[in-house]
């Protein structure tokens, strides 16, 4: 048998018994995988502003702020969390329509990073959810059994991606008893996971797969979103399709191709272009696909 294949399964007994206490409820069976894809160890993700992900639940996830280890997203419903890089870890603080919450935990922020096969860890967090009014709250004491399982290649509507398979039990911290399983398929390349499963005790399963990443320009500094936004007008309207034009944030952490793809006769007989801009966020490639036209002064505006 192949010796990391024997660690997947002893973690999955080790998962069992760290919790301690006798275990009720059903709980569903771990999988293990091979790692015949050899992935070398993965790092923390690194996230940048202004980078997106959206899943084919609804749900799209932007980065609007990012310090030292701790992320802001920005949800789709206008809801917004602050937690590690790590995402594994419950958000610190969140924030929705006519709630809020904050969470603490004895997890070290890096728990389980860099990702190898066999890695493991148990912590314990404590949440408090309040209405915003105030009047209301609620609390949450929970304890977690997480490890990565192995590696696995999966394909979902944004791509193929070679990925880590990480794990995490959810127990009652009063009962020991088995509420939830979470399991994050992560693809070290993207910078993020591709697939987030959810198995519940008492409600129905969920799933989320990955549709599309890349992104937002408007979270660039102000000067930075002139300079795209001109360089962006010239290549409209110099270059033939195929020919791109390169743009540089000031910082130089981030680069653009702006590449027309083809052109064509609109609306109102308006002149049309597809293009493609190409992001290279700290190495790792985000690629938006846009639709403009021409207005009567000569800018080229958005129209998808």
């Amino acid at each position: 048998m192949h010796i990391k294949r024997l660690v997947a399964i002893l973690i999955t007994v080790g998962l069992i018994i760290v919790t301690g206490g006798c275990q009720t409820g059903k709980q569903p069976m771990m999988n293990t995988y091979s790692d015949d894809l050899e992935l070398s160890e993965a790092a923390l993700p690194d996230y940048s502003v202004g980078e997106f992900f959206s899943f084919d639940d609804g749900t799209t996830t932007v980065v609007t702020a990012s310090s030292n280890e701790q992320i802001t997203w920005r949800y789709n419903n206008g809801a917004t969390s602050t937690g590690y890089r790590n995402f594994i870890l419950p958000a610190l603080t969140w924030t929705g329509g006519n709630s809020h919450s904050k969470t603490t935990s004895t997890a070290p922020v890096d728990m389980l990073w860099p990702l190898a096969t066999g890695n493991q860890g148990q912590y314990e967090s404590h949440q408090l959810i309040s209405k915003n009014d105030q009047i209301d709250s609620t609390e949450h004491s929970r304890k977690w059994s997480c490890a990565v399982e192995g590696t696995k290649r999966v394909s979902v509507p944004a791509g193929s991606f070679d990925t880590y398979v990480i794990v995490c039990q959810r127990y009652s911290s009063t009962s020991n008893s088995w509420r939830a399983t979470r399991r994050y398929y992560y693809a070290p390349d993207l910078g993020h996971y591709v697939i987030r499963e959810d198995k519940f005790r008492s409600r129905p399963d969920q799933i989320r797969k990955l549709v599309t990443y890349g992104f937002n320009s408007t979270f660039l500094s102000e000067q930075d979103q002139i300079n795209l936004n001109r360089k962006l007008q010239k290549t409209l309207t110099n270059n033939p399709d195929g020919i791109a034009g390169i743009w540089k944030s000031k910082p130089g952490d981030i680069t653009a191709m702006l590449i027309p793809v083809s052109s064509y006769t609109g609306l109102n007989n308006s002149q049309c272009r597809d293009y493609y801009s190409v992001y290279s966020v700290k190495g790792r490639i985000r690629k938006n696909v846009r639709s403009v036209c021409r207005l009567s002064d000569g800018q080229w505006q958005r129209v998808d």
